[in-house]
């Protein structure tokens, strides 16, 4: 009898051992629930799942792929669009005795065209996002269109001659205007863009600005970094100066000190 008391009390020891901490355990898995669920409440969507970028879908989008469709988009504008216009093409260049890698080119791109899917056609306008981004390469892109290039990516067809030259004017403008706002944060090919065009013209004259040529190569100069586009604004610099007489040249150094101190405004 003392045997199965001592048994009993022994089992019965044990029992109460295991209970609280079977409770605790319980307690501590129910808390665990309940934060988790707290916690699941106040998370936002979001944070929930994976962002997706791309054009259009209203997240940020690097000024790189703005510049890539863009350039997608124009050459996919100098080819044939159609099958037909494929088929017509290929007996012209057969005709005119085209190099075949020349019309292997084409044919590739227009396979690759076909299977794209642009959301416009208005590639200026993704140059001009690239640009406002900080695409200095976008710069240089955007200079090499033609006026007839931008006409049709604005959709702008059987203008008058007036209108014509209005968006002509419009166009070298902006590309000043653009190409400005980069220079003064060190693009080093928007620098180099302006000295050559104004060599040429300035927008808000209509003739060549040698002062401002200048001015803009003796302050790329001053920042680059780059040895090749250093030379050249340097050889721009000293055959354009070496017609220039004192005053101008005095003009254009101040020019050039303007454009450094906003170069500096800028965190430079």
């Amino acid at each position: 009898m003392k045997k199965v008391a001592l048994v009993i009390s022994i089992f019965t020891m044990v029992i109460l051992f295991c209970i609280p901490k079977e409770q605790s355990e319980i307690e501590k898995l129910s808390v665990t629930k309940s934060g988790e669920s707290v916690i699941s409440k106040h998370l936002k969507p979001n944070e929930k799942t994976s962002i997706e970028t791309g054009l259009g879908d209203g997240s940020f989008t690097p000024p790189e792929e703005y510049l890539l469709e863009a350039k997608e988009i124009r050459r996919c504008n100098k080819i044939p669009n159609t099958e037909d216009e494929l088929d017509v093409w290929l007996t012209n260049a057969n005709e005119v005795g085209e190099p075949d890698e020349y019309i292997e080119d084409v044919l590739y791109r227009f396979e690759r065209c076909s299977q794209l899917n642009f959301v416009s056609d208005d590639f200026v306008e993704l140059l001009i996002k690239a640009i406002k981004l900080g695409s200095d390469n976008a710069v240089s892109e955007l200079w090499a269109i033609s006026d007839k290039e931008y006409f049709h990516s604005k959709g702008l067809v059987e203008l008058s001659r007036e209108d014509t030259i209005e968006q002509r004017i419009k166009f070298n403008k902006l590309k000043y205007q653009l190409s400005e706002s980069i220079a003064l944060t060190g693009g080093e090919q928007a620098i180099l863009r302006l000295v050559i065009g104004y060599q040429n013209y300035d927008p808000e004259s209509g003739n060549p600005n040698y002062l401002k040529a200048i001015a803009y190569a003796d302050f790329g100069m001053k920042i680059i970094e780059d040895n090749d586009v250093y030379l050249k604004l340097d050889f721009i610099k000293q055959r354009v100066s070496h017609n220039m007489e004192y005053q101008g040249l005095q003009q254009a150094q101040a020019l050039t000190e303007s454009l450094l101190i906003k170069f500096g405004e800028n965190g430079n």
